[in-house]
């Protein structure tokens, strides 16, 4: 069978072309996993979903677009979980307690789309908002960067924290988070703490770390 008959046959009937999508999307995510990015290749996801190379090519020009694709769909469920936790009632402080927290349990609550978004030699970045030059920055990742700055800087020019650059100050947060995500995910044995007090203890030492003294 020649490529374009392969194509063809690969074909989705009209309207299934998501479900495709959604094929090549989960067999990426095994393989790169379990392979590693570097090792899996385009044939490879494509004989994990059953369909040639070429019919592939129809959804993705390449694997660093399918990795884009899951860091897009990961951004866009986190900034749904960091906007719940923006609608409780209370004070600013409580949201960003809530903030840090709802990141944190995303982030335990679906490590393999986490792992391959924020530890992915391809998403390397330095903050959220902020993934390599490899990729323009997606704007549910700058969404969910912004949640965080906005409420820093709200905090600091109400005077409970102190002044600073509400950026600076941002990303410095979510590396603590971000690392004690990570932390938690791969390297759990070595943690002698319950999970819980350390997340909670991580989050009182952010916020106090912010607070001004007088």
């Amino acid at each position: 069978m020649d490529d374009l008959a392969a194509v063809r046959s690969a074909r989705k009937p009209r309207g299934q072309g998501a479900s495709r999508q959604g094929e090549i999307l989960a067999a990426a995510k095994r393989l790169f996993l379990t392979e590693g990015f570097e090792r899996t290749t385009i044939r490879k996801i494509a004989a994990a979903v059953g369909v040639s190379a070429a019919a592939l090519y129809l959804y993705f020009p390449d694997k660093e677009a399918i990795l884009r694709a899951i860091a897009e769909s990961t951004f866009e469920s986190l900034l749904a979980c960091l906007e719940q936790t923006q609608t409780q009632t209370g004070s600013d402080l409580d949201r960003l307690r809530a903030g840090l927290a709802g990141y944190i349990a995303f982030g335990l609550a679906h490590p393999d789309e986490y792992r391959l978004t924020f530890l992915a030699k391809m998403m390397a970045s330095s903050g959220p908002g902020r993934p390599c030059a490899t990729y323009p920055a997606l704007a549910a990742a700058e969404h969910s960067f912004g949640i965080l700055s906005s409420l820093i800087e709200h905090l600091m020019r109400a005077g409970v924290f102190a002044a600073a650059d509400p950026v600076l100050s941002a990303e410095a947060v979510w590396a603590s988070v971000h690392g004690t995500t990570a932390l938690l995910l791969d390297q759990a044995a070595h943690v002698k703490s319950d999970p819980d007090a350390l997340i909670a203890t991580t989050i009182d030492i952010i916020v106090r770390g912010l607070f001004r003294h007088a």
